[in-house]
């Protein structure tokens, strides 16, 4: 019979695991992605030349490179206000835009925002998906690795022969192995820290950049980002962070700007540099990101170098207003530096080039670009759907006599077409210079914003049969489990078929009911502990109800106010963490109470592990705990009858836990055993001691709480003494101190 309840439990967790693999399927869609990298004989034929009856209208080369180096300044959680907004610090950068010398755009980033996914789209131009957001907490992952994906950086590596360096995020490292020369790689998740993560990067700009051996430098700054999550954007810290970045901004600009004139002075062939200021992600009110809110998706591009130039409507006092509402996607950054740097677009790109990076351009250059880049595009539809045919030469010469209707066709099909209208039309303006070269430019980006459309939806949806599929298949397992319960338990399992009543409380099967009807909301993620605050306090109210005597309702009741005062204490969450809290009232008006109960809590510990203590006694038998219950001490009723023989014992142990007020351990170890539990007893003390001290000193150093409590300069000195000089390296030490108390604390027991 058991081994029969076996097999069926086996098949059940079988059968969850299948419904849990269509759910997975369902919730990270498949995406098809051409593999290999661009080359130039993947380019199109030249328009222009099969117009004129060129013999070279095959795989023609991309217009020139307009620039020769490029530097990105990278700027974790960048908002766009943080640049273009009134209350911005960021000067320079304001000026510039201002003046007209640079150009701006809010970048709009898509889900899921955070670091990993958002470097995958700014460097490959595709649509990462949730599944690179877990990646993205996995330090030491490889398997996000761009190693094997076409990339912009391998782009300018391979068939421009840059030499690449980068300083900051160490993500870059993980992503894009083998490609750097120089690095100096950060981590982004000592979050505390928000000055050291961006001076390591500080210290490289200048030196490197004035080496003058390179060819594209990326610097990724973190600071702003810590910040935000620490105290969120409206922190007194984001402004002098701001005006840190704009200072940088100034200074590398003005060092490659003057590089640049001494280099096209020496060499007439030299090209300028290309400076962009960008943000991968951004965050919302309170300094979080992940999510696909207006605020957090909201990031900048900002372009400087020579020939860069707003349009006349976009400069002025008001050209910061409009650039808070411009908006682009932020994967057209890849084509845009592909062209400029005159190197093949990533395989599976599906951004669009950015028109006023191409104003400069003429008309036949700018138009041979954007049939590159819609070249590129139709290149990922028709890999989406094999039945897509190639749109020939001869077929796109047909064309050119009338207008192309695309109306009432399939998808794919009208992608097709769309991307055939707009060959036509180029072919007419290079053949017979009828139509203009803008109505081009308009039929081009038509194809490639509803090809961008058409494969984003596509990429980042959810196949919703499949996840669907998945639950009723982990249903059907749930309600067998129940069925199989309610056969094996003597007791009548949990629905009894002789009153026809389920066999659980009203309140559990309430607070079962409400949860699963909380798990379809959409901010349970951030909001879930409302929940769990509610129905603790719903069932503790409940226990002042059934409570026998008026002793155990008043320590109820007790209970109840300590939880309302721990729910009071931090605003937690997102929708109402900008509520006044106790937190809050200390911080801004009795630091230095606040600092007392601190330093009082770490006593508390202290103490408590100091009595957690237990006393061990060599015996005949394993184990018998005898611990304190109240005011009282009480045997186990398993631990009496091993010592039945052994009556008279068992009793003065018992006595004597009635007098000392502690547990006893009575242990059959022997002597050996016993030294081993008693070393392990001070061990787990001394470290419970030592960590929560060197927490205690971590965030007095770092908030100055010893300046609050009334501490001395040189006797605070004396104190860090006891702890490591790096903040860090007191994090890192608290984690271990905690893992080896727990360790501890497991042995004794």
């Amino acid at each position: 019979m058991q081994g029969r309840r076996l097999c069926v439990l086996v098949a059940i967790l079988l059968v969850e695991l299948v419904g849990l693999g269509y759910f997975i399927k369902g919730f990270f869609p498949y995406k098809k992605s051409i593999p290999g990298f661009a080359t130039r004989q993947d380019l199109p034929w030249d328009i222009k030349q099969a117009a004129s009856g060129g013999s070279s209208v095959m795989n023609a080369p991309v217009v020139a490179a307009r620039y020769d180096r490029l530097v990105i300044m990278l700027v974790d959680a960048l908002r766009n206000d943080f640049v273009f907004g009134n209350n911005s610090a960021m000067t320079y950068t304001q000026e510039m835009l201002r003046s007209g010398n640079a150009v701006g755009f809010t970048a709009k980033a898509l889900a899921p925002t955070v670091t990993m996914p958002r470097l995958k789209a700014l460097m490959t131009g595709t649509v990462p998906n949730f599944l690179d957001a877990v990646l993205n907490i996995a330090e030491s992952d490889t398997s996000s690795s761009l190693k094997y994906h076409d990339n912009l950086l391998w782009q300018l590596k391979n068939h421009s022969n840059k030499t690449i360096n980068m300083f900051g995020d160490d993500t870059w490292l993980r992503l894009f192995p083998d490609v750097f020369t120089r690095t100096d790689g950060t981590s982004s998740f000592f979050v505390a820290d928000t000055v050291e993560v961006d001076r390591n990067v500080t210290r490289h700009v200048r030196p490197e950049l004035e080496r003058g051996d390179w060819d594209v430098t990326i610097f990724h700054y973190l600071g702003l980002d810590h910040i935000g999550h620490l105290a969120g954007p409206n922190s007194p810290l984001m402004r002098p962070k701001q005006k840190e970045m704009d200072d940088i901004v100034r200074d590398a600009f003005e060092i490659v700007s003057k590089q640049d004139m001494e280099r096209m002075r020496r060499d007439p062939s030299a090209k300028p540099t290309l400076f962009v200021l960008l943000g991968d992600h951004a965050m919302n009110e309170i300094g979080n990101h992940g999510g696909n809110s207006q605020l957090e998706t909201s990031t900048v591009f900002v372009f400087l170098g020579q020939g860069i130039r707003s349009p006349s409507l976009a400069k002025g006092s008001d050209v910061l207003s409009r650039l808070l509402t411009t908006e682009v996607p932020q994967i057209n950054l890849v084509p845009t530096l592909a062209l400029l740097f005159g190197v093949p677009i990533p395989k599976n790109n599906l951004g669009m080039p950015l028109p006023e990076l191409l104003a400069s351009y003429g008309d036949s250059e700018r138009l041979r670009m954007l049939q590159v880049s819609a070249h590129q595009m139709f290149g990922v539809v028709r890999a989406n759907d094999p039945d897509v045919r190639e749109v020939t030469l001869a077929e796109a010469a047909g064309s050119v006599g009338a207008p192309v209707n695309c109306e009432g066709e399939s998808t794919s099909d009208v992608l097709r077409c769309k991307y055939k209208r707009a060959l036509a039309a180029h072919r007419r303006f290079a053949v017979s210079g009828r139509g203009s070269a803008g109505r081009v430019e308009r039929e081009y980006y038509d194809f490639m914003v509803h090809a961008n459309e058409h494969l984003s939806r596509a990429f980042s949806g959810y196949d919703l049969g499949a996840m669907f599929t998945g639950m009723a298949i982990i249903g059907a397992a749930a309600a067998a489990l129940v069925v199989l319960c309610q056969a094996s338990d003597r007791s009548g399992g949990i629905f009894s078929t002789k009153t026809w009543g389920l066999r659980v409380s009203i309140p559990t099967a309430a607070l079962l009911v409400t949860y699963l009807i909380s798990i379809w909301s959409s901010s349970l993620i951030e909001e879930e502990h409302q929940f769990w605050y509610f129905w603790t306090q719903t069932m503790l109210a409940l226990r002042v109800l059934t409570s026998t005597t008026a002793g155990d309702a008043l320590r109820t009741v007790l209970q109840m106010g300590l939880f309302r005062i721990i729910r009071a204490w931090n605003q937690t969450g997102q929708k109402w963490t900008g509520e006044p809290d106790i937190r809050l009232y200390l911080n801004s008006s009795h630091s230095g109470l606040m600092w007392i109960l601190v330093v009082a809590t770490v006593l508390a510990v202290n103490v408590a592990a100091h009595r957690l203590h237990m006393y061990v006694y060599p015996g005949p038998c394993r184990s018998v705990i005898v611990r304190r219950g109240g005011g009282r001490s009480s045997a186990h009723a398993a631990g009496a009858m091993a010592y039945r023989r052994d009556a008279e014992e068992y009793g003065r142990r018992v006595a004597e836990a009635e007098q000392t007020r502690v547990a006893v351990l009575y242990s059959g170890a022997g002597t050996a055993g016993l030294r081993v539990l008693m070393v392990t007893q001070r061990v787990f003390r001394a470290v419970v001691g030592y960590a929560s001290f060197s927490a205690l000193v971590y965030q007095m150093d770092r908030n100055h709480g010893w300046r609050e409590l009334g501490v001395s300069e040189g006797l605070w000195s004396l104190v860090r003494l006891s702890v490591p000089s790096d903040q860090a390296q007191i994090a890192r030490l608290v984690y271990l101190c905690t893992a080896l108390a727990l360790a501890a604390g497991v042995a004794c027991t």
